[in-house]
């Protein structure tokens, strides 16, 4: 009984958390913006959580669980995850243009 009891602790401090940060370095346009999105069916697929108001890209994007989403991930058996997305746009000149088709180096 004592070793179920441990394992089941165990598996209690396992969930941990998830939180992935990109930086573009370049300078940014105005404050944080949050928006909520899940993952669905153990990480499979994600929603949409795309910053497409950004004209000229993003300087920083966060994505994380909230406190409360990893109990959301054990009542649901893993089939729902929220995340949430914390998005910086960057600034117009700051943003560099993507290079076009015909100037990428072949390999």
């Amino acid at each position: 009984m004592l070793r179920a009891m441990g394992c089941v602790v165990l598996l209690g401090l396992l969930p941990g958390c998830f939180r992935m940060s990109v930086r573009s370095g370049a300078p940014r346009e105005g404050l944080p913006v949050q928006r909520m999105g899940s993952t669905l069916v153990y990480g499979l697929t994600t929603s949409n959580v795309a910053a497409s108001e950004c004209q000229h890209g993003l300087s920083r994007v966060d994505v994380y669980w909230p406190w409360w989403s990893p109990l959301v991930y054990v009542v649901s058996f893993g089939l729902v995850a929220p995340l949430r997305t914390e998005y910086v746009c960057a600034e117009a000149q700051g943003a560099a243009p993507a290079p076009a088709p015909d100037s990428i180096p072949p390999l």
